[in-house]
């Protein structure tokens, strides 16, 4: 119970984080929350009088600034950080110093010691703190990826047809701007079947499906749930606090019972789910699993919708998919799917395999190979 009504005195700090007004200010509160164990900055941390709606909170830095009015003088002051544990103390013992050092003790909150709707709203802000890092935690533009692509079809049970590729990706603005429609423009690719000659940058025949697999960089897109408008639509709950690379992070669920476009990409998504690694030093993305269910997609792109004069679509969709960062860039994007396509059931994996990345000296496409035959 102790656990459920800090986080929901931090919850609350947060809604009013910057509401400062009062009385005569009688003193300034300068200072900075550090961790007690490391003695690095603790970054947005909520600060505020217990009691009240007034408070501020730390920097990227850990510094912070409070003016204490006259009235609320006699009040004790929190320090409530996400991973930390709640510090609480009387404001007057601040008052002494001119800049304060607050101390702040690591903690793991356990699933099971907080409830649904508050461990959501603590959720939502470490998913908008990831969100709002992306600039930060991945490369900018102009750049190139060298990648491997591999495709792999069984058409029920029997047939097998295998695609693989050479492929490279050039990314105008990079990770800087984070939207699908920036991803869209500024993100070219060509593709080079094994054992082609240079620039020759097409198969014999079929199509790829390179964007479907660039749009499952969410990262990039800044789609799912990594748009802040998007998340008090989808369902959360932290699964697991991982050491990823030797650091710690958090593995958060997502479930939408109502599928959308918006969330899942899917026009015709009936069931939409997946996890999410989230660093918790800088909040870069670590890792994304997604599993979705629909009726039907379009063969033009599953955002599609499909006309009543449209008979030429695939239905009784189901696909997995994963995505992992490390090193400021994807490593690789790997989609599992299973659909029907003119009564044969169609197993069908792809995987794009970043295999390098390259800022200089750069292959400046101006388009995209939608289609592998000429």
């Amino acid at each position: 119970m102790k656990k459920i009504i800090i986080l929901l005195i931090w919850i609350l700090t947060f809604l009013f984080a910057e509401a400062q007004e009062g009385g005569e200010v009688v003193q300034i509160l300068k200072g900075k929350v550090i961790n007690e164990l490391t003695n690095e900055p603790v970054s947005y941390t909520n600060i505020g009088l217990e009691d009240t709606f007034f408070g501020t909170a730390s920097d990227v830095d850990g510094n912070f600034e409070l003016k204490i009015p006259a009235e609320l003088v006699s009040k004790d002051i929190y320090f409530s950080a996400v991973g930390f544990k709640n510090k609480k103390f009387p404001v007057k013992t601040l008052f002494s110093k001119e800049f304060n050092i607050v101390k702040l003790d690591a903690q793991s909150y356990g699933i099971d010691d907080i409830d649904i709707a508050a461990q959501s709203k603590v959720l939502i802000r470490i998913l908008r703190m990831a969100s709002e890092n992306i600039p930060i935690n991945f490369i900018s533009g102009p750049f190139n990826l060298a990648c491997n692509y591999e495709n792999e079809k069984l058409i029920d049970d029997s047939i097998q047809i295998t695609q693989n590729a050479s492929v490279l990706i050039y990314d105008k603005t990079g990770y800087t701007n984070p939207s699908k429609l920036n991803a869209f423009h500024s993100r070219k690719y060509s593709v080079k079947k094994e054992g082609e000659s240079a620039g020759d940058y097409r198969f014999s025949t079929g199509s790829t499906n390179m964007d479907e697999l660039l749009e499952l960089d969410w990262v990039r897109s800044g789609s799912s749930l990594l748009n802040p408008a998007l998340l008090p639509e989808l369902q959360l709950a932290l699964d697991d606090e991982p050491i990823i690379d030797g650091s710690p992070a958090w593995l958060i669920s997502f479930k939408q019972k109502v599928p959308t476009l918006a969330s899942s990409g899917d026009f015709y998504a009936t069931s939409f789910e997946g996890k999410i690694t989230i660093d918790k030093d800088d909040y870069s993305v670590k890792e994304i699993e997604g599993k979705v269910v629909s009726a039907k997609n379009n063969r033009q792109g599953k955002s599609l919708a499909i006309g009543n004069s449209n008979s030429n679509f695939i239905e009784d969709v189901s696909y997995n998919f994963k995505v992992k960062y490390s090193n400021l860039k994807p490593d690789f994007i790997l989609l599992n799917k299973k659909y029907l396509s003119n009564g044969n059931m169609i197993t069908e994996q792809s995987r794009l395999v970043i295999q390098q990345i390259q800022t200089t000296n750069l292959s400046i496409l101006k388009s995209r190979d939608y289609f592998t035959g000429g």
